[in-house]
């Protein structure tokens, strides 16, 4: 098999209590890693119990230091950081009410664009919708965050990974209604972590969408014709949950398996990992 090269389209770190990029970067280069876009995890994750925006800065701060060392391997690397819908929910069984929370989100964004500015951070990510049960108007309070990030985005040049229900057609229907109220390009909007009917709605809508590195998924949709198709780990280097969802260097180990059993081809497994990354994040080609 001729040697291929690969791409984590979304994926996080914590140096603090989980493997960190210095164990992460050598292990995905060596395994033919290229590329990997990082997002941030919640301060909480990384030990910044405080939900103060002085831990919001430290953890951009963490993020750009991993981003360095795996960049220091040879890989090129996309960052982004944002408010995660579950956060809300943090937030709120804290005791802040929603309008605040709605209000402090806003802070961590304009913190978040202060790095953009200076060229480090990349995007906003992960904002969107809960996938799992939790009150109504914290969802609502969750979209109004996500409508603000669409606007930053749109006014600065950013790109965007949106945490959503897997709803095929009605999740992809609501975020092209509400990207083009707010006037964002479908070009900077990723619909991250998608199930198969979701990522069908979202190839036919033009959007990016990342789909988790498992063979199930994988074999159905590097085996069609695709144009906007990435492919995720999603790791979140949690010692306490190991491998979930998978991790960087199970991306390649995963399509190579799918190569040999010829369930996919050599040339969408390029697509997906080489052409589309660099369209998507604006990268140069390995």
């Amino acid at each position: 098999m001729e040697k291929l090269l690969f791409a984590d389209a979304h994926s996080h770190t914590n140096p603090i209590s989980g493997l960190g990029a210095r164990r992460i970067a050598p292990k995905f280069k060596n395994s033919g890693g290229w590329f990997i876009a990082l997002v941030s995890l919640p301060p909480y994750y990384y030990r910044f119990n405080d939900l103060t925006l002085d831990n919001y800065a430290k953890t951009i701060e963490l993020l750009i230091n991993e981003a360095k060392i795996m960049r220091s391997y040879g890989l090129k690397v996309r960052l982004l950081a944002g408010f995660h819908p579950a956060e809300v929910d943090e937030h709120f069984r804290r005791g802040r009410d929603l309008k605040s929370i709605v209000e402090f989100a806003d802070e961590v964004f304009k913190l978040i664009i202060d790095y953009h500015r200076k060229g480090v951070i990349d995007g906003i990510g992960e904002v969107g919708r809960q996938h799992y049960s939790t009150a109504p108007s914290r969802i609502v309070a969750s979209e109004l965050i996500l409508i603000k990030a669409m606007e930053y985005a749109r006014d600065y040049d950013m790109i965007m990974h949106l945490h959503l229900e897997q709803g095929g057609w009605v999740t992809v229907e609501s975020i092209d209604r509400l990207r083009k109220i707010t006037g964002i390009g479908s070009e900077k909007v990723f619909l991250h972590h998608v199930d198969y009917d979701t990522s069908v709605w979202g190839e036919k809508y033009g959007y990016w969408y990342t789909v988790p590195a498992k063979k199930r998924i994988l074999s159905k949709v590097l085996s069609e014709e695709r144009n906007h198709a990435l492919v995720e780990s999603d790791f979140i280097d949690d010692p306490k949950r190991p491998g979930v969802s998978s991790y960087p260097w199970d991306i390649p180990k995963r399509i190579k398996e799918l190569l040999s059993e010829g369930v996919i081809s050599v040339e969408n497994v390029y697509k997906s990992m080489i052409d589309n990354i660099v369209k998507a994040y604006r990268v140069e080609p390995p």
